[in-house]
């Protein structure tokens, strides 16, 4: 709509352009015409005039523009203004009203002569006080413009209708698949935050021997970022993880993982069958074509023992320092791969902090990552009685104001265990 809209607005200029050109093309090819008949007409007068005739009867044909019989008049005047032919005119002044010069000599103008919009030209004799007027019918002397302008018009409106039957063939239904596509995709990055809204904990475990808080801050595009986290049977068990790719397939694959987690966590299968259990589920289903990074740990509130499993995820933060994680492969790649559990011994007051790698790889205006350093040195500053939650929210406002004005380009989850 907007092309045709504009089409029709370039029809407009074109034609005005194109009466413009044309009028103006025409009027100075008819001026040269009419003042070489001018010149011979007044030959004509001079030698009458030299020979001492002066008899202009063959003026008499001018006589009736006023009549349409003929498409132009001419008359020869003195130097007063006085007609001196034709003869039916003689002694008289010619009005002319609605004067309109074209030339900056003033000898070529419209003017209304006897009722009839006309085209003026008048010649002055070079050695007589005599001026010879040609008068003629505008509508006769500007009919090639006429015509030029209906064919060019014609021509355009020919032209904006084929543009109209390829809009209405081709570019209508090409914008309506775009916004239909546009749509889809609207709709499935809906679904997509809805899954990864549904697979992460809402509501954090309330034992008083823990306090566990989490944030998940979607970038534009959804991604497959993770985590879970509950209290069973004395034990904590949670899970931060990242599906790569991005958009619905991850979420979907992400909100798998955690419906498999949720449901052996229930059985209270161990660790190795787990991680083996969700390597299989990604690397049997190779049309995901995707991998995941996770962490997983459980502590049990009562000894304050964790046992944890880092498979190729970000390195976790325990009291302000990295902990010693052995490096194990990336969820999916390779079948079968002997994953492994580590140990640990925590104490009251311990904290832990899990993060997923749109902290660390968080991207300032100039370009440059937040880093593992930085966020070690944040961490170490943060007050020893801040709640899991004010960590959490600390964290985003500081990545928010390394950001600047940048755009967040991945997703971020954060989770803060506290004993």
């Amino acid at each position: 709509m907007i092309l045709l809209v504009v089409f029709g607005l370039l029809i407009i200029v074109l034609t005005v352009i194109a009466v413009r050109f044309s009028r103006n093309a025409s009027f100075e090819k008819q001026k040269d015409i009419l003042t070489d008949d001018l010149e011979t007409i007044a030959e004509q007068i001079d030698q009458n005039l030299d020979e001492g005739e002066v008899d202009y009867s063959f003026l008499e044909l001018t006589s009736s523009i006023e009549k349409k019989d003929e498409n132009y008049s001419y008359l020869l005047r003195d130097s007063t203004g006085t007609i001196l032919s034709p003869s039916f005119v003689a002694g008289k002044h010619i009005r002319m009203n609605d004067v309109r010069y074209l030339s900056a000599d003033s000898l070529a103008f419209t003017a209304t002569v006897w009722g009839v919009k006309c085209f003026v030209i008048v010649y002055h004799f070079p050695d007589r006080p005599l001026e010879l007027i040609g008068i003629y019918d505008n509508d006769y002397i500007f009919d090639d413009v006429h015509a030029t302008i209906n064919s060019f018009i014609l021509l355009l409106s020919a032209v904006f209708v084929v543009l109209l039957l390829i809009a209405w063939i081709w570019v209508i239904p090409a914008l309506e698949r775009m916004f239909l596509r546009k749509n889809q995709a609207e709709h499935q990055l809906q679904i997509a935050r809805e899954l990864q809204q549904k697979a992460v904990t809402k509501q954090f475990p309330t034992d008083p021997r823990c306090d566990v808080y989490a944030v998940l801050q979607p970038a534009r595009e959804v991604g497959g970022d993770m985590y879970r986290c509950g209290v069973m049977n004395g034990k904590l068990l949670f899970v931060v993880g990242d599906v790569s790719d991005k958009g619905t397939t991850a979420a979907f694959v992400m909100f798998m993982m955690i419906s498999v987690i949720r449901s052996h966590a229930h059985r209270g299968v161990r660790f190795v069958e787990l991680m083996n259990e969700l390597n299989a589920l990604l690397y049997d289903n190779p049309e995901y074509e995707m991998f995941c990074t996770l962490f997983m740990g459980q502590i049990d509130l009562e000894t304050l023992e964790m046992d944890y499993c880092n498979a190729g995820h970000t390195r976790t933060i325990l009291d302000g320092e990295f902990l010693n994680q052995d490096p194990q492969l990336i969820v999916g790649i390779e079948q079968d791969y002997p994953y492994h559990t580590q140990h640990l011994q925590l104490h009251h007051g311990s904290r832990l902090l899990l993060y997923t790698d749109g902290v660390t790889e968080a991207r300032s205006q100039s370009r440059s990552f937040f880093g593992e350093q930085r966020l070690l040195d944040w961490m170490r500053k943060q007050p020893a009685d801040a709640s899991s939650r004010q960590t959490c929210e600390s964290l985003l406002h500081t990545l928010e104001t390394f950001r600047g004005k940048a755009l967040q380009s991945d997703d971020i989850a954060i989770m803060c265990i506290k004993i």
